[in-house]
């Protein structure tokens, strides 16, 4: 065999809205560079789309919403630091002032509310 493998865990794919990761936090430092720095210290990589991922949603009083975003990808290794990652990000919407991010586990998407959201309070968002 000329080869040989490593497996890297289950995949967890997340958006966040392009535009707003530029802004900077309260360390100074913007968005874009508190996700790398959690990622690579956490993980030790993650992948980024160059290009924007854009969509459309539907929200609860009828009308729809457009959003751009970036998309990241992250490996788990046994499933360690799913909650880690949960908690930065839902840090993370609230400081982009989402309501919430939508997030792939393994193919299984799910909206993820900071704590302080309402699920109820409205539609799909990003």
């Amino acid at each position: 065999m000329n080869y040989w493998e490593k497996p890297l865990g289950k995949n967890v794919r997340f958006l966040l809205p392009s535009l707003k990761l530029k802004e900077p936090c309260e360390s100074g430092e913007t968005i874009e560079h508190s996700v790398h720095v959690f990622l690579m210290e956490r993980f030790g990589g993650y992948t980024a789309t160059a290009a924007t991922v854009f969509g459309y949603w539907r929200e609860a009083h009828g009308g729809y919403t457009y959003g751009e975003h970036r998309e990241f990808t992250v490996a788990l290794p046994d499933g360690d630091g799913l909650t880690a990652l949960k908690e930065f990000l839902g840090r993370t919407a609230k400081v982009l002032g989402e309501k919430c991010l939508y997030v792939e586990v393994a193919g299984e998407g799910i909206l993820l509310y900071d704590s302080s959201t309402n699920a109820d309070s409205g539609g799909l968002c990003l």
